[in-house]
């Protein structure tokens, strides 16, 4: 199907109006260097401040020490923290070393993950190491 113009635009064209003269391109850019004022460009010697040098690191520990503290907010909000950690595993130690048979049912009641159970081998074994050292003839 066909579209019928407008009678708008029968009555005014299609033309935009607008003409580039012929040639107007061709010499475009010397024209425009001659029409632009000398200016003459001096380097200049800038020093940068003790704050521009300093700034980046500044900004690079501002960002660390707020991961850091995030880190502790959300450990806090789960309900974990290092210094809990370090208790929780002291009081493993000490319940293990008092008495043998208690530390199975402290081990089998669930309440120890297996990091703390890894932590408390390594730390028997370094007593046995230590002890037998102790014991040693020399």
């Amino acid at each position: 199907m066909k579209q019928e113009e407008s009678p708008i635009l029968k009555q005014l064209g299609k033309d935009a109006g607008f003409r580039v003269p012929d040639g107007y391109f061709a010499d475009f850019n010397r024209r425009m260097a001659e029409s632009l004022p000398e200016v003459e460009i001096t380097p200049t010697d800038v020093k940068p401040t003790t704050w521009q040098r300093v700034r980046p690191y500044v900004y690079l520990a501002a960002m660390f020490a707020g991961v850091w503290c995030l880190m502790q907010v959300f450990g806090l909000l789960n309900g974990t923290s290092n210094t809990s950690l370090s208790l929780r595993i002291n009081e493993i130690a000490e319940q293990m070393t008092t008495d043998k048979s208690n530390a199975e049912d402290f081990i089998m009641s669930g309440s120890v993950s297996d990091y703390d159970i890894l932590n408390y081998e390594d730390s028997v074994a370094m007593s046995n190491d230590n002890s037998q050292q102790d014991v040693a003839p020399q």
